[in-house]
């Protein structure tokens, strides 16, 4: 009988526990990252055979969870917010090109085409003149109001970007603050272990990151590198960001069937085909800068130039032995051109004082490489050949144009990352991902980069159209300066623009009071030209990048709207997967009120049962007291 009370003292004890963690869990039912709790019940073990038991253990109150659903659902939390970054980025540069009929830059661009037109009708008229001045700098204006919107957004999200490291840094030290707390205890509370998944849910908002969760250890990686180990020992992520020169090498390679260097050769002086240029005297020689700056020779003149043999300056005749060295001498004496970039005879080493030695006992090739690294710092440079008569030297014979090579030359680069004493985390997906992204331009899934190369391809064509062009015959013309630089007959200058990019673009409206009606007639074809270049080596160049200005923009308008419409696509995508996921998740671990209303009833039940045992057991007692007395 002594042991019936014993047994039925535990049940009331268990229920009562177990209506405690019922009232519990419906009071929490909204705090954030709770998981209902259930208890833990277990049969007391047996002892001496005795057949009837002795009653219920409570073990205490543990949480419902799976840890393999919350690891899936953070990994496509990650991928989620990747999606949803990338959706915002392009977002905000598709309101940049929102067009209606009468506003927008294709409207512009068409008002500046009439305005030639209208000029063209009269080429005298002061009102036609200043309209076309005004339509010109209005275009100017508003390709730069473009480029600038879009890179003010890019500063936007490099500010974010450095707030999302100080963010992410801050969880992982709240982390392992949560796991020394942990560590206090021989079993985890279960209050700790949901604020650690809950840091851990919004970690996985910034980075994609991978947990081990093992008995006694902790361990959080994010991408590729541990952050917390041992439970408590962080390692902080910090910026990384790094800067690359642009570097144009002006030379031809010969590669064995083994695929090494056999001979390097100077593109001045031989060909692609690795044929020998035929260079004579009276030929002019032309090293171009962003259609900006220039510095000419004529081979058989006499300069003052130091070769950097240990010289000097000195009186050298210019021929094909020199002609590189010279090139270097006068791009380095040039003031508009050492600003910007500095020429080398070929590669150069670095002594142990950091000077740089390059082979100066003969010609190699050029290198031009910008003084200062970093995408804001990148330079358009070719150089132009002129071959004359050597009888009549004013007759040009053939020009040549002379480009970088494109597999061993380098471009500007600015970069970003995180990094962790320098070592580079390589991310997979998560906010910080996609700023990554769209922040690096090496990354080919820099969007930002993309549309801004696009609106300089557009504007130094528009800007090398509207320069120079050669008349072939009525109606018919070679475009641009790069163009006249690979062509015979007369050039014309027109000037009306210049620059090789949209922050250098410049509408010069001193050229509009000088233009003839043979000018006018040209400009006049542009806008009907269909097959216009954009990839910056000049109209008489065939490529795939064919198409007139107005298609091209339209074409960058389309690309930004399908860009947004296919990850919008991916995004909602992922969203539907993480949202199925986390729905799972939320009904195997979240406060349900229906079935903590049964489990209710049920205890409540339980210990109305066991409290009448008691009852019972305790009347038995006064009973038999009473019996004996």
């Amino acid at each position: 009988m002594l042991g019936t009370l014993s047994v039925s003292h535990t049940g009331l004890n268990a229920s009562r526990y177990a209506i405690d963690n019922i009232g519990n869990n419906q009071a929490n039912e909204n705090t954030p990252g709770y998981k209902k709790r259930v208890v833990d019940l277990s049969e007391i073990g047996q002892v001496n055979g005795l057949m009837t038991g002795r009653g219920v253990y409570f073990d205490g109150v543990v949480r419902v969870t799976s840890q393999y659903m919350y690891d899936k659902m953070i990994s496509e939390n990650s991928k989620d917010n990747y999606f949803t970054k990338i959706s915002n980025l392009i977002g905000s540069v598709e309101s940049v090109f929102k067009e209606t009929e009468e506003s927008g830059f294709s409207a512009e661009l068409n008002r500046y085409y009439q305005s030639l037109e209208n000029l063209r009708t009269n080429p005298s008229s002061e009102i036609y003149k200043s309209e076309l001045k005004r339509n010109g700098e209005i275009l100017v204006d508003s390709l730069k109001n473009k480029y600038t919107t879009i890179e003010d957004q890019q500063k936007y999200e490099n500010t974010e970007f450095n707030t999302n490291i100080e963010r992410v840094n801050g969880i992982l030290n709240d982390i392992a603050k949560v796991n020394e707390k942990i560590q206090k205890f021989n079993t985890a509370t279960n209050d700790l272990l949901d604020k650690r998944d809950l840091l851990e849910l919004e970690l996985s908002q910034y980075v994609d990151i991978k947990v081990n969760r093992d008995k006694d250890f902790y361990e959080l990686k994010i991408g590729d590198q541990t952050v917390i180990s041992n439970n408590t020992n962080v390692q902080e992520i910090n910026a990384l960001e790094i800067k690359t020169s642009q570097v144009d090498k002006f030379n031809h390679i010969e590669y064995s069937t083994t695929g090494s260097t056999l001979k390097i050769y100077d593109s001045l002086k031989y060909n692609s085909d690795l044929t020998q240029k035929s260079l004579d005297n009276n030929d002019i020689v032309t090293f171009k800068l962003n259609n900006q700056y220039s510095v000419s020779v004529t081979i058989g003149s006499t300069i003052q130039a130091d070769l950097g043999d240990g010289n000097g300056l000195q009186n050298v005749t210019v021929d094909e032995n020199n002609l590189t060295r010279v090139m270097t001498h006068l791009i380095n004496s040039d003031a508009n051109l050492k600003e910007i970039v500095t020429a080398y005879n070929g590669d150069y080493s670095i002594d142990s004082d950091g000077k740089k030695i390059t082979n100066n006992a003969q010609d190699n090739f050029l290198r031009i490489e910008s003084n200062l690294p970093g995408i804001e710092n990148k330079f358009d440079a070719r150089f132009s050949i002129e071959k004359r008569d050597n009888a009549s030297p004013p007759v040009v014979e053939k020009r040549e144009s002379v480009y970088k090579n494109e597999e061993e030359s380098r471009t500007a680069q600015s970069d970003v990352g995180v990094a962790i004493y320098e070592r580079e985390v390589s991310l997979s997906s998560g906010i910080m991902k996609a700023q990554i992204d769209n922040l690096s331009t090496s990354s080919q899934n820099n969007k930002y980069q993309q549309y801004l190369n696009r609106l300089d391809s557009f504007s130094m064509t528009l800007s090398d159209i509207s320069d120079k062009y050669i008349k072939v015959s009525e109606g018919k013309y070679i475009y641009g300066e790069a163009a006249t630089d690979e062509n015979l007959g007369s050039i014309t200058s027109i000037g009306l623009f210049s620059g090789t990019n949209v922050k250098s673009l410049q509408f010069n409206s001193k050229a509009v009071n000088e233009l003839k009606q043979e000018e006018l007639d040209y400009l006049a074809t542009i806008q009907w030209k269909k097959d216009l270049n954009f990839d910056g080596k000049g109209q008489a160049n065939p490529s795939s990048n064919q198409a007139s200005l107005n298609d091209y923009f339209r074409d960058l308008r389309i690309t930004v709207s399908a860009d947004k419409e296919s990850n919008d696509f991916l995004k909602d995508t992922q969203e539907a997967i993480y949202k199925s996921l986390e729905t799972s998740y939320n009904n195997l671990v979240k406060v349900d009120k229906d079935d903590e209303m049964l489990n209710l009833m049920k205890f409540q039940a339980a210990f109305t049962a066991n409290a009448q045992i008691i009852t019972a057991v305790n009347e038995m007692i006064q009973t038999i007291l009473g019996m004996r007395r």
